[in-house]
Parts: C-alpha cells; structure tokens; sequence
C-alpha cells in the first residue's frame, strides 16, 4: 500500500512540476497546437493547477510520515482547486 501512495506522490509532483514550467514559459507543453488559451489564462491557470498538485503531492507523502501532513496537503489541494476554478470562471466571463 505504501508503494502506492509512493507513486501517485511522486505522479502528482511531476504534474506539479509541468505546469510550473508552463506558468514560466506561457506555452503548453503536452499538445501545445491544441491549445486555445492565451499565455495569460494558461499561465493563471498553470499556477492554480501547480498549488492542487503540490496539494495532493504532500497528502500523499504524508500517509507515508504521518502526523498532519495529509490534512495539510488536503488543504492546500482544495485551495488550488478552488483558484483554479475562480480563474476558470474569470477568464470564462471575460469571453
């Protein structure tokens, strides 16, 4: 059981990691022609996604330290899903 949570840790980490790229180069990495967003909304979007990540990247490692650590990372998971669906419905009425 701990491998599992070893790999959706280190899963979540890499996605964490790929929208941080994205967030500095304002372009998509994985299939950037078919992406239709302008480099302000991907990049807004890049960062909110990157804090869920991280968010599940921390709860998972914390089943394996146990303490807090999975109520933390819980926590920053739902406030980067929450931004991310503020920017989602920001950039949604703009258009």
């Amino acid at each position: 059981m701990s491998l599992a949570y070893g790999v959706l840790g280190a899963l979540a980490a890499l996605l964490a990691v790929i929208n941080g790229f994205q967030v500095f180069l304002g372009r998509q990495l994985v299939r950037p022609s078919a992406s239709r967003r302008s480099g302000r909304q991907l990049r807004a979007e890049s960062a909110a996604a990157a804090v869920a990540m991280l968010g599940a990247s921390l709860a998972a490692f914390g089943v394996l330290a146990g303490g807090q650590w999975p109520a933390v990372g819980g926590l920053v998971m739902l406030a980067g899903w929450t931004a991310l669906i503020v920017v989602r419905r920001r950039f949604a009425a703009r258009a």
